[in-house]
């Protein structure tokens, strides 16, 4: 069954004014992201900056800009209370921060319960890995030896998860804060500095296959809707759970991903103007030239409708208060 959501859609594209058309011409569409250049939400959006604006009526140009800081919070306020709200400006955040909305929501300056998603380019599970000089290589080591671990801050999942694992198995994980991006983390434990981080696998398929085929770098943890197969081996974040309150903190944290690649824009932007950039999206993920790229930089795509991620973020608007309350506790001091 179609959802309401999309009827709307619909709806304003039929009665949509002829002028809104021909609104983006000689315009500039900007993608924020909220990472570092190089990184993996980097690399995803400057690939369709160069396929969307074909499908945009009036073809804009389309700029890739980077607003770095509190684990993309900085970016996701920018774009919900300071940016043009018409249409040009477009939000790629962390996966996380549905989520870490709902929990600390005195701690941001938007609402993801409230922007229009665009669309998700791939759903891709989160992970820890570690390298192969690192004292922990299972779930088991994690209580007895002690692992630096890289994050580019506390709203992300490089941070959340081993705080978790610290803090509800007794891990030794030291998180180390202050990278702008996976790019900086992954020189890092080139260095020696770190012993692993979190993030997505796919990052080392596309950008460090040879630490893989070497064993330079092996999956710890995953945490996703399903198993990866790419990450073979690597158990599920949910199976750490002991008792019903710890499964469902880890079922959630578990549901981001659904978010991996996703875009959005802020609130007030006109619905007609949702509805081209939400058609130019779909149709630039079936691009040939873009799934070429794609192959060529081995990105999985692997897209969601706007209606399915509407639905993972009302899952976690729904989410009961008692797991919620327990990830406030576990974390109320990391700021």
């Amino acid at each position: 069954m179609m959802r309401i959501s999309s009827w709307i859609a619909l709806a304003v594209l039929w009665s949509a004014p002829a002028t809104a058309s021909g609104f983006y011409e000689g315009k500039t569409i900007s993608f924020v992201v909220g990472l570092a250049p190089g990184g993996g939400y980097d690399v995803y959006a400057r690939l369709l900056a160069r396929y969307f604006p074909k499908y945009v009526p009036g073809n804009p140009k389309v700029i890739v800009e980077n607003r770095l800081g509190a684990a993309s919070g900085t970016a996701a306020t920018y774009v919900y209370r300071i940016a043009p709200k018409d249409g040009t400006v477009l939000g790629v955040t962390l996966e996380i921060l549905p989520l870490y909305q709902r929990v600390f929501a005195d701690r941001v300056a938007f609402d993801m319960s409230k922007v229009h998603w665009i669309g998700n380019m791939a759903t891709m599970n989160s992970m820890i890995a570690v390298s192969d000089k690192s004292p922990v290589k299972t779930v088991q080591d994690m209580t007895k030896n002690e692992a630096n671990l890289g994050s580019t801050g506390v709203l992300s999942l490089t941070y959340i998860v081993p705080a978790l694992l610290n803090t509800l198995h007794g891990a030794k994980f030291r998180i180390v804060l202050g990278y702008r991006g996976t790019s900086e983390i992954d020189l890092a434990i080139e260095r020696g500095e770190l012993h692993g981080a979190g993030g997505q696998w796919t990052r080392y398929v596309s950008g460090r296959p040879d630490w893989i085929a070497s064993g330079k770098i092996i999956p710890f943890l995953q945490f996703g809707p399903d198993d990866d197969p790419l990450m073979k081996g690597a158990p599920q974040l949910t199976s750490l759970a002991v008792n019903d309150q710890q499964r469902a903190v880890y079922r959630i944290i578990s549901s981001a991903p659904r978010f991996a690649r996703a875009m959005w824009v802020a609130p007030e932007v006109p619905s007609d103007r949702i509805v081209i950039l939400r058609q130019a999206f779909d149709q630039a993920l079936k691009d040939p030239g873009f799934l070429a790229d794609a192959r060529k930089a081995k990105l999985d795509i692997s897209p969601t409708s706007v209606s399915d991620v509407e639905a993972a973020a009302a899952d976690i608007g729904a989410t009961p208060q008692e797991p919620i309350q327990m990830l406030r506790e576990l974390l109320k001091d990391h700021k």
